[in-house]
């Protein structure tokens, strides 16, 4: 059985998350630990949760929060 690649969407931003791309598949990162997940963790629910037990009291930050700190961290 083949495994699905996931694709990341522009609204994981909101769960803190950006991507990095190797060997033409994407995988999310967070954007403030900077820790690179599995292609399967590309599931809303599965990323929400990394931000969710991860860091609590940023659960509740703008989607413009984190392209800050995207961009900050990015260079």
């Amino acid at each position: 059985m083949a495994v699905k690649k996931r694709k990341f969407s522009e609204d994981y931003v909101k769960f803190g998350l950006t991507f990095i791309e190797k060997d033409e598949l994407q995988f999310p990162q967070c954007v403030i630990c900077m820790k690179v997940l599995s292609n399967d963790s590309m599931r809303p629910n599965r990323l929400e949760r990394h931000l969710k037990q991860q860091y609590p009291t940023l659960v509740l930050k703008t989607k413009e929060f984190f392209l800050v700190k995207q961009n900050h961290s990015s260079g």
